[in-house]
């Protein structure tokens, strides 16, 4: 699992004079460092020293190619000079015993922390300069226990909404940064957590008179808001999109769906349901069959189905789509909420109708009778990016007619009447 670094740099003295004149002009700022591994989904923070012994700046940073043999390439972005430097003997005097010796070693030598010696070395920083908050704050352990302190069952639902605004992002083709600010709910109120949405600063301040302004610090952004049901609505240059957050919520009972993506461009609805794999003996993911909650949650699409079916053929150029069925199953190992990590969940896309051929399929049928649907033997499906190709150029969802009914499900829901009174 992605998690967060750091990475400490001394940084040479015939290096120091171009880098802080960089940073002074607000250029682009990299240094080549001996090479290491590291997520391009997880955060990565560069300390810096330009004093010898001191911590004297602090960044964002991203690994970038190899700068030369043995060598990588680190962009720095966002770099912050403390108005006090610390010293590394302060820092260490303030980590515990356990993680001082790896944490000396980095100090001295520069390079990637371990990710525990991290965690002491950000608590440290905090504790000494209040100034470099606003960055480590969300990398402390308090912020750890908070996310561990909320439950499993929420955790799960966490996860699944971070994955749907994850691809949400991915669909229009913005920047996932973002995901990694998410915050917990304050100390002791973890029913507060409703929707992944509320933990992003970007969502929170949706009704201040200030988010015409501040929406412009988001790149790629032209407009983020919530609504009142659960989604949020995305839009940069090319796209619109709206994300429906119905994982158990009422909307999934009547779709039978996890997440909902609406390309308002095109006006296309696909509806996803998720399906967790399991470990076998082999430790390889597997997801076995017969699934009476699958079985129902697929009833419900039919019902939909049925529904659909009866709107008219599509003319419209932009109504167009390879199959005019929306629904589609993800099936992917167990989702752990991780809010540094922004990446997509892995995992397996099977539009309705292919998973129809999957599960009544002689050949998957295990030795002691069911069907068992794995990586190696499934054949085809279709990975994340496949999946988002489709949906974000309107090749797969709903027709247009077929939109205008499924809309009614989503705005039924908004206005909170009663399930008995929907289409």
């Amino acid at each position: 699992m992605p998690v967060a670094a750091g990475i400490i740099i001394n940084v040479a003295k015939n290096r120091r004079a171009p880098l802080l004149e960089a940073i002074e002009l607000g250029d682009r700022v990299a240094e080549a460092v001996p090479e290491f591994q590291h997520s391009r989904n997880a955060p990565l923070i560069a300390l810096l020293s330009f004093k010898l012994g001191k911590i004297t700046h602090l960044a964002n940073a991203r690994r970038g190619v190899r700068a030369a043999t043995k060598l990588s390439r680190l962009n720095l972005e966002e770099v912050t000079e403390l108005p006090t430097t610390i010293s590394a003997a302060d820092i260490l005097a303030a980590v515990p015993n356990r993680f001082r010796a790896h944490a000396k070693e980095r100090f001295a030598r520069g390079g990637l922390l371990p990710p525990a010696t991290f965690v002491a070395v950000v608590d440290a920083i905090r504790g000494l300069s209040d100034a470099s908050r606003p960055l480590l704050d969300r990398f402390s352990e308090a912020r750890r226990r908070s996310i561990a302190g909320l439950g499993g069952r929420v955790r799960d639902a966490l996860a699944h909404q971070k994955e749907a605004v994850a691809t949400a992002l991915a669909l229009a083709g913005i920047d996932r940064t973002e995901l990694q600010l998410w915050k917990p709910p304050e100390r002791g109120a973890p029913a507060a957590v409703e929707s992944f949405l509320d933990g992003l600063e970007s969502a929170r301040v949706r009704e201040d008179p200030m988010v015409i302004n501040d929406m412009t610090q988001i790149p790629g952004f032209e407009h983020i808001r919530t609504m009142p049901y659960g989604a949020a609505i995305f839009q940069n240059d090319f796209a619109r999109l709206t994300v429906i957050l119905a994982n158990r919520l009422p909307l999934e009972q009547q779709l039978g769906a996890d997440l909902i993506y609406f390309n308002e461009t095109y006006r296309a609805f696909s509806i996803v349901q998720y399906k967790a794999m399991e470990k076998d003996n082999g430790s390889e993911a597997v997801f076995r069959l017969p699934n009476k909650q699958l079985a129902d949650e697929i009833a419900r699409m039919d019902a939909v189905l049925t529904k659909l079916r009866r709107c008219a053929p599509n003319t419209q150029r932009h109504g167009f789509r390879l199959s005019e069925n929306p629904f589609f199953l993800k099936l992917c190992p167990r989702i752990v909420f991780n809010p540094d990590d922004k990446g997509l969940i892995p995992g397996m896309y099977m539009p309705l109708d292919y998973w129809r051929l999957v599960e009544a399929d002689d050949g998957l049928k295990a030795p002691k009778g069911g069907h068992q649907i794995r990586y190696r033997n499934v054949g085809r499906y279709l990975n994340n990016m496949e999946f988002v190709s489709l949906v974000a150029n309107a090749w797969v969802g709903t027709t247009i007619s077929q939109s205008a009914l499924v809309e009614a499900v989503p705005r039924g829901h908004r206005v909170g009447q009663n399930r008995r009174h929907r289409s």
